[in-house]
């Protein structure tokens, strides 16, 4: 049964406060470096603090007496540089940046929790700590990356790629969506001791081949999209942070709606959710960075058009479709609108 409009837009509400808080605090490690390198602190060993050694000493050192130093052909010692300003936060792409946080409380709070309509009061206690070991897996790789982000990165540029495909608010978030998916995938959030009758296998070969051949079908289309937005200056041109959203999409797509057009026409509510949702979030993005001045759009952007020319000032704008297609298509069926139209009953004359 589908949601409540009222349950809808709380959910909607609440998600974006979520994700809008959780960027904050990363924004605030922004605001800590201001203009100044995060830089590897090589006099206090190799093992660092936070857990571990997870991640390595780090001190700041202002940027022009870190590039004095590394320009130089006579020091001997260079600066490692592990962050700096923008890698946190992402403000010049902040509508991207925001996108994915956005999917991961999305997907915590419906399909894990069952906020608004579908709370459990028995199953609460249990979906609850399923959440909290998720928040903490999710920290605990995002730990990981960074390190090895350490170890092998010596000057990161501060380009849109970096920002929107590295830094650790989006390491962190992804994680928090991968675990999610993984831990719904088993049924943890659930007491289900039932087990259920193996599929029969005799049906499997001719639905496989199908799924198969529309799979790549799609994945051929959303190729030579990523081709043509690169070739126009739409996307990244290292194009593999794009089209690996892409791919994704793809996937989720045929999860949600079936694996050939005999079934996405059979969909067309949640479908038309998707792409009228991305739709208004493009413009919305505008309006907040022509309103902010700081936080970017990802495309469109006089941002970017500063930092990289006025030829790159939509190379977000691939990262931005993508990631947007992919929160309406996961909140359409947080809503429990993206099932097939019932036709309407006819009585009997």
């Amino acid at each position: 049964m589908p949601m409540k409009i009222s349950h809808a837009m709380l959910l909607l509400v609440v998600v974006t406060i979520c994700a809008v808080f959780s960027l904050r605090i990363f924004q605030g490690l922004d605001e800590m470096m201001g203009d100044q390198y995060w830089v590897v602190d090589t006099t206090q060993g190799d093992h660092g603090w936070y857990g571990m050694g997870l991640l390595p000493y780090v001190k700041k050192v202002p940027k022009d007496v870190v590039k004095a130093v590394n320009t130089n052909p006579e020091s001997k010692e260079k600066y490692i540089i592990y962050a700096q300003n923008g890698d946190f936060a992402g403000n010049s792409v902040y509508g991207i940046c925001l996108g994915i946080p956005l999917i991961m409380y999305l997907i915590w709070f419906a399909f894990i929790l069952g906020f608004p309509d579908r709370i459990d009061p028995y199953l609460l206690p249990r979906r609850i700590f399923t959440t909290a070991v998720i928040a903490m897996l999710s920290v605990l790789v995002n730990l990981f990356l960074m390190r090895i982000a350490a170890d092998f990165a010596r000057d990161p540029m501060s380009r849109i790629a970096n920002v929107a495909g590295n830094h650790a608010s989006l390491l962190f978030h992804n994680a928090g969506i991968w675990f999610a998916i993984l831990f719904t995938a088993l049924g943890t959030p659930n007491h289900n001791i039932r087990e259920t009758a193996a599929p029969d296998s005799r049906n499997w070969q001719t639905q496989a081949n199908e799924k198969f051949n529309w799979m790549f079908v799609l994945l051929a289309a959303v190729t030579v999209l990523e081709v043509a937005l690169v070739k126009n200056r739409l996307a990244l041109p290292d194009a593999a942070v794009d089209y690996s959203v892409w791919i994704i999409l793809v996937v989720i797509f045929m999860r949600m709606y079936g694996f050939s057009p005999k079934y996405w026409v059979k969909r067309g509510r949640g479908i038309a959710i998707m792409f009228a949702g991305t739709a208004v979030t493009l413009p919305v993005f505008y309006l907040l960075e022509r309103a902010t001045g700081t936080l970017g759009a990802g495309f469109a952007s006089p941002i970017l058009s500063q930092a990289l020319g006025p030829e790159n000032a939509n190379i977000g704008l691939s990262l931005m479709v993508s990631i947007y297609l992919i929160f309406w298509m996961e909140f359409a069926a947080a809503i429990r609108r993206n099932g097939p139209a019932k036709p309407l009953a006819t009585g009997r004359h």
